[in-house]
């Protein structure tokens, strides 16, 4: 059996920063990024009450209810996350003390940047085909803020804060997992954070710095757009799907509009079937894709049958596709 997704749940701060905002500690404006990346806003967690563990929590609640079911049916959970609050424990286990999960419920986190979701997704469907699991919860969640340079406008304007979480549950009526996962460590240079805690190197020049984001903007930007749409020829080839008569939505990660952009137009795919909601959070990693889909569903555009395809791309140099039916 293969697992299909029967709940979703999102959560985002309260606080919203806009370009206006930003145009008051930065040299920029909000035609410039919104000419540059298609963001006019982002939430920025509060740090305190909004954690990537909290808001982690608050989203797979929202993602249980909607499944309704009792947490107590969760034999896994998955989080992603590359800005965590928590060396250890791993925020699956604080997840599922929180919502109440059964003690002999599978838990650990992944770390792969803006892909995290659909690595961690992928990893919930080997278990269930493997019959490991039978329900499971993955989720994305990240404080990208906690990371970011305010000094650096062509970074920090990019980036927003919040949880996004889905319900797996095994159906024998369901196809087998179809995806795709590269990546590329020779052009890990491109998109970088290392370590705050290394005290030996707290007081080395340029360290506060890279301890931060870090990016080639150009150098992702040209990456993204060559290798996420031969990506998702390549599933298509792989799984023998028509991109234009069997796929109803494309939805890829929110980094920028124009990548979106770019990718429809080399598919030769209407824009329309790829939903965007970039202006209203920016981007937010791992929980890009299910704060997505939470919205679409929310809004009568996602319905059961409909046919998806899910692709993300981020450091590492990382970059990963599915094929599912919603």
């Amino acid at each position: 059996m293969t697992g299909r997704i029967i709940g979703i749940g999102a959560y985002v701060p309260k606080k919203v920063m806009t370009n206006d905002d930003f145009a008051k500690i930065l040299d920029t404006s909000d035609e410039w990024i919104t000419e540059r990346t298609g963001i006019k806003e982002r939430h920025f967690a509060d740090h305190i009450t909004e954690k990537p563990s909290t808001m982690a929590v608050a989203a797979a609640k929202k993602a249980i209810e909607d499944a309704g079911i009792d947490p107590k049916d969760i034999d896994l959970i998955v989080v992603a996350c590359t800005t965590p609050d928590l060396v250890i424990p791993t925020m699956s286990c604080v997840v599922q003390k929180e919502i109440g999960a059964k003690e002999d419920c599978g838990c650990f986190d992944v770390s792969s940047a803006c892909p995290g979701f659909i690595a961690a997704y992928n990893t919930v469907q080997s278990f269930i085909e493997s019959g490991n699991a039978k329900t499971a919860l993955c989720i994305g969640s990240e404080c990208n803020t906690n990371f970011c340079n305010f000094e650096d406008r062509g970074t920090c304007i990019l980036f927003g804060d919040g949880a996004g979480a889905v319900v797996v549950r095994a159906d024998e009526n369901c196809k087998r997992n179809e995806f795709i996962m590269r990546s590329d460590g020779s052009r890990a240079d491109c998109l970088t954070c290392e370590a705050a805690r290394q005290p030996d190197r707290w007081d080395e020049e340029g360290f506060k710095e890279a301890t931060s984001f870090y990016m080639q903007g150009r150098e992702v930007f040209k990456f993204a757009v060559t290798e996420v749409p031969r990506l998702i020829k390549d599933l298509s080839e792989k799984y023998n799907f028509d991109l234009e008569k069997d796929v109803d939505l494309f939805i890829l990660h929110q980094a920028n509009s124009r990548i979106i952009e770019a990718t429809a137009k080399k598919l030769g795919i209407g824009i329309e079937k790829f939903p965007m909601n970039i202006m209203k959070y920016g981007n937010i990693s791992s929980a890009s894709i299910p704060i997505l889909l939470s919205e679409l569903k929310a809004e009568g555009k996602l319905k059961p049958g409909m046919k998806l395809v899910l692709a993300s791309f981020g450091a590492g140099l990382t970059w990963n596709a599915n094929y599912i039916t919603y």
